[in-house]
């Protein structure tokens, strides 16, 4: 089923649906987004990612007239028609039209993207690549992803699925599109610092409090490197067991036993 796009206040064919050339998100990448789930007709955790989109919105600046309960309710509105046991829904505000190019005229744009989704399998590690990156205003979920789709192609290349970022300053912050985990001695270890809050990543905090220890805190390369395991949590993702990193196996390369405790423990808390 081809799900409808929100734009311009309604919802739309998708055929459609465009984007002015003089919208300054497609021009200058100025603009928000916030992604979660629709499981059998559930959202999934969408009143902390609203949240975070209004946060959002609100930290870059974004004028708009929608409430938490106005977006609620659109989120409703596509839930009761979905056929679909997963879609994924993407929600972007861009600043908006501009005559010259920068400056922005009047309220931004809101987009509301539903479409099927599909996780990838829970035991599929993922390989990842290091580079020394800061991501700019971390705290915002924007649409900038030009460094990592710079640094993809060389990625991939290289045998790798994605990054993870450090700087010898904060240490390791995050990946492209997620949260970083790593275990040691049965401690669970995640950056604090320069990072995207995540969602997913708050849930797992809060359930992994209840069995392990946790702490939060500056983590360095080494650290994840030398690991006894090492997961990213994300909506995309859940936890996903990262196998590698630059090459070098974490633990014995396969998922390990907490990441896998906390794979389980998620998924409950969906229900």
């Amino acid at each position: 089923m081809a799900y409808p796009i929100y734009y311009k206040g309604q919802w739309q064919d998708p055929e459609k649906v465009t984007v002015s050339v003089k919208d300054v998100g497609f021009l200058r990448g100025f603009g928000i987004f916030d992604f979660f789930r629709i499981m059998d007709g559930k959202p999934i955790f969408m009143s902390d990612h609203l949240d975070r989109f209004l946060s959002s919105a609100s930290k870059m600046g974004l004028s708009h007239s929608y409430s938490k309960e106005s977006l609620a309710a659109l989120i409703h509105e596509i839930a009761s028609l979905s056929v679909d046991p997963c879609l994924g829904v993407k929600l972007v505000l861009t600043a908006g039209f501009s005559l010259n190019g920068f400056d922005p005229v009047g309220e931004s744009e809101l987009y509301i993207f539903p479409s099927v989704f599909a996780f990838a399998e829970p035991t599929a590690g993922m390989r990842l690549m290091s580079r020394e990156y800061k991501r700019e205003m971390a705290d915002i979920k924007s649409l900038n992803y030009a460094f990592a789709l710079r640094e993809m192609p060389a990625v991939r290349a290289a045998g790798g699925d994605d990054l993870i970022y450090h700087t010898p300053e904060f240490g390791v912050s995050e990946s492209s599109r997620s949260n970083l985990f790593y275990v040691k001695d049965g401690v669970i270890h995640t950056p604090e610092d320069h990072i995207l809050e995540g969602i997913t990543r708050k849930k797992v905090i809060a359930l992994a409090s209840t069995e392990f220890k946790v702490r939060v805190g500056a983590c360095t390369l080494a650290d994840f490197m030398n690991a006894d395991e090492v997961f990213t949590t994300g909506s995309t993702k859940r936890v996903l067991p990262i196998f590698s990193i630059d090459g070098k196996q974490i633990g014995d390369g396969k998922r390990g036993k907490v990441t896998e405790r906390l794979y389980g423990m998620l998924l409950g808390s969906e229900a």
